[in-house]
């Protein structure tokens, strides 16, 4: 893993809203290479050393870069082994700029593909200043709690010398990069979130573009409810108007609209949460939050449709909401303007 970061400007929440308030790339950058304009993201390539640790901290996954590691079979299980280029493991095909660059998203791509051990060559990474609460193995503290809430096998992290990491790189490799392990045994018993599980259980998980923005909270057993996730949306019920803002804009169906013959409500998906936070940025109301490593269930906000005095077009609140009363639609309340919906409705 070396070189500046490729940036997807379909995923970065600042190519989705002019408003985001996203910085998570600039505050993650230890050498202060992004820059963050009004109208712009760029990043000075001169400054960037390719440490990669923007990578995890960029919510929604719009950086990449490629990702080596090697998968061996050692004491009868399958590790993934990878090295920093300051611990002796530079020059090798699992040599990475940064240990630190593997995120939670990473992770779990590793762990739903049946690796759930980590082999490390050891370096003193005190030395490099990094936040305690950015390393990996914060990241995996955290989520082993979520994986022992859900009675699954824990992360491991194993740490060798140099010279011991590299004879077991050396050895012959039993298996190839990211085959599947048992993967019938290990996904028995999956979620309803199984077929999206299945499509991203594939060769080289860390690597494959399909997987380089998935909402993590999705590669967790989530069938019951009530446990921990990464990303947890909320809505206010009582605030909110019912404007569709942040049910629009979700990208990734963490909010959504559902209605039959009889119910509208909106529905919160938590596990589909990437923790962009474009719902609470367009929240006019600020009735819109996004709160990490906290418990979810399975939610609904039931809606009551009625129609505008005003413009005469139909709309929906809450049911709970204290604008539940009121005969004016979001638009009409904020712009106090008839001639503005009719403008809209002849555009």
């Amino acid at each position: 893993m070396s070189g500046c970061p490729e940036i997807s400007p379909d995923h970065c929440v600042h190519g989705l809203i002019g408003n985001a308030s996203c910085q998570a790339c600039v505050d993650s950058c230890p050498r202060n290479a992004w820059i963050l304009g009004e109208d712009s993201l760029g990043l000075d390539e001169e400054a960037c050393d390719g440490c990669g640790l923007c990578i995890p901290a960029c919510p929604s996954g719009a950086l990449h870069t490629p990702f080596p590691y090697v998968i061996r079979h050692i004491g009868g299980q399958a590790v993934a082994l990878f090295g920093c280029d300051k611990s002796g493991a530079a020059g090798t095909e699992a040599c990475i700029s940064c240990i630190h660059a593997l995120g939670i998203r990473q992770l779990l791509l590793l762990y739903t593909s049946g690796i759930n051990c980590l082999l490390l060559a050891e370096q003193d990474c005190v030395a490099c200043h990094i936040p305690s609460e950015r390393t990996l193995e914060n990241r995996v503290k955290q989520l082993n709690r979520l994986l022992r809430e859900r009675h699954r096998p824990l992360i491991k992290l194993l740490y060798r010398p140099a010279r011991v990491w590299r004879a077991l790189l050396r050895q012959e490799a039993l298996i190839t990069r990211g085959t599947l392990l048992n993967r019938r045994a290990f996904l028995a018993g999956a979620s309803s979130s199984r077929l999206l599980r299945e499509q991203m259980v594939s060769m080289d998980p860390l690597n494959r573009p399909e997987c380089q923005t998935v909402a993590p909270g999705i590669l967790l057993d989530t069938e019951s409810g009530d446990q921990h996730l990464p990303w947890v949306p909320r809505i206010e019920a009582m605030d909110c108007s019912g404007c569709d803002a942040c049910i629009n804009l979700c990208p990734t169906q963490a909010l959504r609209y559902d209605a039959d013959e009889d119910n509208a409500c909106y529905r919160i998906d938590a596990p589909r949460c990437n923790g962009c936070g474009i719902c609470a940025d367009v929240c006019a109301e600020e009735s819109v939050h996004v709160l990490t490593w906290e418990k979810w269930q399975k939610e609904t906000i039931p809606l009551k449709s009625t129609r505008c005095n005003r413009c005469g077009n139909d709309f929906h609140v809450p049911r709970e909401s204290q604008l539940g009363g009121t005969d004016l639609c979001p638009v009409c309340r904020s712009s106090g303007s008839k001639q503005l919906f009719q403008v809209l409705g002849a555009a």
